[in-house]
């Protein structure tokens, strides 16, 4: 009784309280001040990815791309997706904690599963797959070109990519591909890479 803490809001808001009681679960506070917070980086980073089969894996990156700088996630489901369910609970409570860790005030926002071909795309996609192309350029190499206050919306397809027929698809809407090395990435490995590849360049 009598410490002072700070509360976030998780939109931005954060206050500096006094505790005054403790009641059960409960912790009375009084608020001496509070003030709003920008966010720390300039993009916005919108991460599509299909849900991989260990839910642990896909946790794991989560709450890394998090801290790393991630504002939006939506699970896509795809012609080789091997799981099609998300505890969208269990990931808002991994964010939670993320941006605490990570001395964050907005909690990203977690979208349900969707087709992949209910998704409306604009010039903000960059789509990753591994089939070969030579016109890919590198994921730094892409983002040199894009504007620093922009949304940046990267695809990331499932175990075993995506479709050639999705890949066609993407490339019919105009989707820009990218390379993310030489290395094959493991979907998981492939969002957490994207997430801390932005938040050095951007």
């Amino acid at each position: 009784i009598g410490d002072e803490i700070l509360v976030i809001d998780g939109q931005g808001t954060v206050a500096t309280c006094r505790i005054l009681k403790f009641q059960g679960k409960e912790i009375h506070l009084e608020i001496l001040k509070s003030e709003k917070k920008d966010k720390s980086r300039s993009y916005y980073f919108h991460l599509y990815i299909a849900p991989t089969k260990q839910n642990d894996r896909i946790e794991w990156m989560f709450e890394k791309a998090v801290e790393a700088g991630l504002d939006e996630i939506t699970f896509i489901e795809t012609e080789h997706s091997e799981k099609n369910r998300i505890n969208i609970s269990r990931l808002e409570r991994i964010a939670l904690s993320a941006i605490k860790q990570s001395s964050q005030f907005y909690l990203p926002k977690i979208n349900p599963l969707v087709k992949l071909t209910a998704l409306q795309f604009d010039n903000s996609f960059l789509l990753a797959h591994c089939n070969e192309d030579e016109t890919k350029l590198g994921l730094i190499d892409a983002l040199k070109g894009i504007d620093k206050t922009k949304k940046i919306s990267i695809l990331i397809g499932p175990e075993g990519d995506f479709s050639n027929a999705e890949i066609q698809n993407f490339y019919q809407a105009k989707v820009r591909a990218i390379s993310l090395g030489n290395n094959r990435l493991r979907t998981e490995t492939a969002g957490l890479y994207c997430a801390m590849v932005l938040n050095a360049s951007l």
